[in-house]
């Protein structure tokens, strides 16, 4: 679950005046100073003591055409009273004019009402509107309006006004008539219709109504239709024809740079009048996951005395995502142990509407690389170079985790961005002779890298190099025929190698030769081990150290023993050594297989005088070959560790019984040749 961002706006008086002071309306929730204007506009200020006396027998007459509404910060509304002289001598009158309120006391200084004057000027009734007359058989009707401005104590959205009138006699002792009347008083309000709740970071925007009404008879001239919404918004508001009109918002620094929009330059609202607007919010891509809040307001105008007051919805909370941004990962099938990198690209995709920043987190991981530095990530920068990926080794319950990201990378706006990279094992002589798996997990993150955008996993192929022997020969006679026997040497990895030497080590009293291409022979000379009483040599069969990607080498070969040879067993190894003559060089083949040197020859099947084994004896993992056949035989096999880090292998055919011997022969003899240092692992 995204972390949760709250946050209310709260405006300080100090920063309203400047904005107000600058023209531009800031929202904010009403903060209304206790000292009120002043009462004596009101019409609860008595200059008189009330009348005690009714008439009995008076001839006049009130009717009040109160109004139904009037708007609570709006502009005042009209109304008449009239007065009927019934009978038959003028009279002369006073009209007294309440209006109050029950919602609160202090609501009621901002409560008021104004009378006509002969002169057509507005002018308060402070108690009673003085010096009228009214003829016999005749009317006289006064001309009045009601005002209900805002107060911060006055929060009802609907209140009742009580409008009290009542003809007085002259010396405003004595009622003659009276009436009552409740007008309704009634803020402006606003609603949002289909409030969208989540939106997509640089997604499509969101649609939905804004809605002001004005349900009273009031004029409002001081209403301000705005929008409060996240610094990293977009806001469209759709035209009378159907086209969308882009609004620009005006930073607020207070509010964390939050946007406010202007839905309209026009601040009047007529009585009765509704005012809707259809819009298009959107967020671009360096919005922050989680959650926002957007402010529909109408800003009530006090003056520059006072804020403004808010009327709508406290808030609208959106839950932002980064689903907008997919991920594509085009792995490699496989990498071969000890091999070069191999390329492969992570693509992002971007179906929002604005470019979008992102981090493409990496983390390659496998339960047997238990060292730094057994798995490789590189990237391809804009200059068209290589560069290493920072990896973090980290050990994790299921397994050794290499971990790095690439920072600050952006995906354009229906576009996509694609990441060249390149895996690779590099070579290690504890591990060199494993096969496995390196599990490629990678994570689109928003640019705090504290939320997770788009992810993918991709399992890779980890492949040691095979040897394989074939036709291996068993028994041999010293100056005897040598025996033929196959070496095939197989990639089947989608790395290339280019520090692979093919090597046969054996018996220092033997001769090798490799056929060449045109079936001739070609003698090899042996190199003797450094090894004290190892009495061994080593054998290169080429030169070429490469070896492409799924590909067989594979090498013919003719072994025998000189005359000097010693009767009895001896062991011969095939391996394929990789970084030969560096510091830590790692060989992979299968355990030496014994030949037994007797003095009388023995029939055999295979070539030439000597036994010979035409079953494959291979390195313990089966692999694929260049051909994409299993390049396997049907020798079990059993991995063990040999000195300087190679992979020693047994098999069947005799092998078993001859394990100790060979690995103490195998140990003496490579130690010497290459000097191997065993690296301590982490």
């Amino acid at each position: 679950m995204p972390a949760r961002r709250s946050r209310s706006t709260v405006l300080t008086a100090a920063t309203l005046g400047v904005l107000l002071a600058t023209g531009a309306v800031v929202a904010s929730p009403a903060a209304y100073a206790a000292d009120a204007p002043a009462a004596t506009a009101t019409a609860t200020a008595t200059a008189t003591a009330e009348p005690t006396t009714k008439a009995t027998a008076d001839k006049l007459s009130l009717q009040v055409d109160a109004p139904a509404t009037v708007g609570r910060g709006g502009g005042p509304v009209e109304f008449t009273e009239t007065v009927t002289n019934s009978g038959t001598a003028d009279a002369s009158f006073k009209l007294r004019v309440k209006a109050a309120t029950d919602a609160s006391p202090l609501a009621n200084q901002v409560i008021k009402v104004e009378y006509r004057d002969t002169d057509g000027a507005w002018k308060p009734v402070t108690d009673t509107v003085p010096g009228l007359t009214v003829a016999a058989g005749a009317t006289r009707t006064v001309q009045l309006r009601l005002t209900t401005g805002l107060h911060s104590y006055w929060t009802d959205r609907v209140s009742t006004v009580k409008l009290s009138s009542a003809v007085l006699d002259a010396t405003g002792s004595t009622v003659l008539a009276e009436s009552t009347k409740d007008v309704s008083a009634e803020y402006v309000t606003l609603e949002v219709g289909n409030a969208p709740t989540t939106a997509v970071i640089g997604g499509a925007p969101v649609e939905f109504d804004v809605t002001i009404k004005n349900p009273s008879a009031s004029r409002f001239t001081n209403v301000s239709k705005v929008l409060e919404a996240d610094k990293s918004s977009t806001l469209q508001m759709q035209k009378a024809d159907g086209s969308w009109q882009t609004l620009t918002g005006t930073s607020l620094p207070h509010a964390g740079g939050d946007l406010l929009y202007q839905l309209a330059d026009d601040q009047n609202l007529a009585p009765g009048e509704t005012f809707t607007r259809h819009l298009r919010l959107g967020f671009t891509g360096d919005a922050k996951i989680g959650t926002t809040y957007v402010h529909p307001w109408a800003l009530l105008d006090q003056g520059s005395n006072y804020s403004p007051v808010s009327v709508g919805p406290q808030y609208i909370a959106i839950n932002l995502t980064g689903s907008a941004l997919g991920l594509s990962v085009q792995e490699p099938a496989s990498i071969g142990n000890g091999g070069k990198p191999v390329e492969f690209t992570e693509t992002v995709t971007n179906a929002g509407s604005s470019d979008a920043p992102f981090n493409l987190k990496l983390d390659a991981s496998n339960p047997n690389a238990r060292s730094d530095g057994r798995i490789a990530l590189e990237s391809l920068d804009a200059d068209g170079n290589w560069k290493p990926v920072g990896l973090t080794f980290k050990q994790q319950p299921d397994g050794f985790h290499f971990i790095g990201s690439l920072n600050d990378v952006t995906v354009p706006a229906h576009g996509a961005k694609t990441v060249q990279l390149r895996l690779a094992a590099p070579l290690n002589n504890d591990w060199a002779g494993q096969s496995g798996t390196v599990k490629l997990a990678s994570a689109v993150l928003d640019r705090t890298g504290q939320y997770v955008l788009a992810e993918s996993t991709k399992d890779v192929a980890l492949k040691a190099l095979d040897v394989q022997t074939k036709g291996a020969p068993t028994t041999a006679v010293p100056g005897g025929t040598p025996a033929e026997f196959d070496i095939s040497f197989i990639n089947s990895s989608a790395s290339a190698y280019d520090n692979v030497s093919p090597i046969v080590q054996t018996d220092r009293r033997s001769t090798l030769q490799v056929q060449k291409a045109d079936g001739s022979w070609e003698n090899v000379t042996g190199v003797p081990t450094s090894q004290p009483g190892a009495d061994q040599v080593v054998y290169h069969l080429t030169a070429d150290k490469n070896l492409p990607a799924s590909t067989t080498v594979t090498k013919h070969v003719r072994l025998g023993f000189t005359d000097g040879a010693p009767i009895g067993r001896t062991y011969v190894n095939t391996w394929a050594v990789l970084g030969e003559n560096t510091d830590f060089p790692a060989s992979v083949g299968p355990q030496g297989f014994p030949v037994d040197v007797t003095s009388t020859p023995v029939s055999g099947t295979g070539k030439g005088a000597a036994g010979g084994d035409t079953t494959a004896v291979k390195a313990g993992l089966t692999s694929t070959s260049g051909g994409g056949s299993d390049a396997t035989g049907t020798d079990s096999t059993t991995d063990t560790q040999s000195a300087g880090g190679s992979l020693a292998h047994t098999g069947s055919d005799g092998m078993l019984a001859a394990a100790a011997a060979a690995a103490g022969l195998l140990a003496s003899g490579i130690a010497a040749l290459f000097f191997a240092r065993r690296r301590r692992s982490a």
